[in-house]
């Protein structure tokens, strides 16, 4: 009889969960951002121009902080380079309405999310999800065929999405001269932040006394990088300019390191074996979408071999293992870090979380953590 009882109960209770989840992550929508924004409410900044890859509406989100400070925060999720990454879709194509990305992003506990005890809690805060396949960086519109034979537009309006968003965010919430900015992003994120961090400062917060930029997980070697983002993606000819070597991150960073100098913190963290991003180099490199031990071993070479190069441009590195590859029993580490709850964790051979390591530099203390970690034998394994 209790074992009915209880079995009852239970389906009671996931019936329940059930809905709760459908209303938090389908129903929860944020109001358009007003003049005079209220302080810890979230708000979705649209505009009709502002677009996802398939042409359908696309908004950013905003929340107004009590403190001067501000994190602007780039979501991930795959790039397009060609017509036949544009018909498989590896990237995410458009903004599930209504906010489904958003609440996942802001709720998903990482270094966006409005968590205990978070140093940002009281920043404002400015996230853009990803929907448009070029590293939030594109103007254009990329015609192909798509696998049944259809004619169709990839718009790549990253970079129109991030500028109209971000003008009507400094006007409405009248953000001027921040004490801190922080730039962050994962994955595609991360280039965008690598891409897009002088525009920011540039454009909109040329006085803040303390500049940041951390890119995570975001590191992939490609000879056409320049003509990518010049033929694909149309990406404005003062970004693209800067990519001149198959390394687009360090080729952005670079270029912050020679126009900011000490005005400027330049981080950088990946793990020693990126499933995800050995993945692509794969493909990149061979044509195959896929990944094995050999690839993540390329992975960590091409990141050893890199390490050097960010330093001469002073850049400070967070290298990390310990956490593997979403399910997969082989030696390959997983991909990103700030978007989930990891950030905040204290790594044990590092005695530092990524989070701490972040607000260490945003004051000005500079370290680098876990370089050692790229000469690390990883034993092969069998899946």
């Amino acid at each position: 009889m209790m074992k009915k009882v209880f079995k009852v109960l239970g389906i009671i209770l996931l019936v329940i969960i059930t809905i709760a989840l459908c209303v938090y992550f389908f129903v929860l929508q944020y109001p358009e951002i007003k003049e005079n924004p209220k302080e810890n409410k979230w708000y979705k900044v649209s505009d009709k121009g502002m677009k996802d890859s398939e042409g359908n509406s696309y908004h950013a989100l905003f929340k107004k902080g009590s403190s001067n400070n501000v994190l602007v925060y780039f979501a991930g999720g795959g790039v397009s380079v060609n017509e036949e990454m544009a018909k498989d879709d590896t990237y995410n194509t458009k903004l599930v309405k209504p906010d489904y990305l958003a609440n996942i992003t802001m709720n998903m506990g990482g270094l966006a999310s409005d968590v205990e005890g978070s140093p940002f809690k009281d920043w404002n805060m400015i996230l853009f999800p990803y929907a448009t396949g070029d590293f939030h960086a594109g103007t254009g519109e990329f015609k192909y065929t798509d696998k049944d034979g259809k004619e169709k537009i990839l718009y790549h309006n990253g970079y129109n999405n991030y500028t109209l968003a971000m003008k009507k965010i400094v006007q409405k919430a009248g953000i001027e001269n921040p004490d801190s900015v922080v730039v962050a992003g994962y994955s595609a994120g991360g280039f965008a932040t690598a891409l897009l961090s002088d525009d920011i400062f540039t454009n909109y917060f040329p006085n803040a006394k303390s500049k940041n930029v951390l890119v995570d997980a975001s590191l992939l070697l490609n000879e056409d990088w320049h003509k990518i983002a010049t033929n694909v993606w149309k990406t404005p000819k003062s970004i693209s300019d800067k990519l001149t070597t198959n390394n687009l991150t360090l080729d952005c960073l670079k270029a912050l390191n020679e126009k900011y100098g000490n005005d400027i913190h330049l981080l950088f963290d990946s793990s020693t074996r990126d499933g995800d991003l050995a993945k692509v180099q794969n493909y990149f490199d061979t044509g195959v979408m896929d990944v094995n031990e050999e690839s993540a071993d390329v992975y960590q070479q091409i990141l050893k071999e890199t390490i050097p190069q960010f330093k001469e441009v002073n850049v400070n590195l967070f290298i990390w293992d310990g956490v593997g590859w979403y399910d997969d029993t082989r030696n390959l580490t997983a991909h990103t870090i700030i978007s989930t709850p990891a950030v905040w964790l204290p790594f044990e051979e590092q005695k530092k979380s990524v989070a701490e390591w972040l607000t260490d530099a945003i004051n000005g203390k500079i370290n680098d953590y876990g370089i050692d970690l790229v000469n690390k034998d990883y034993p092969k394994t069998e899946k």
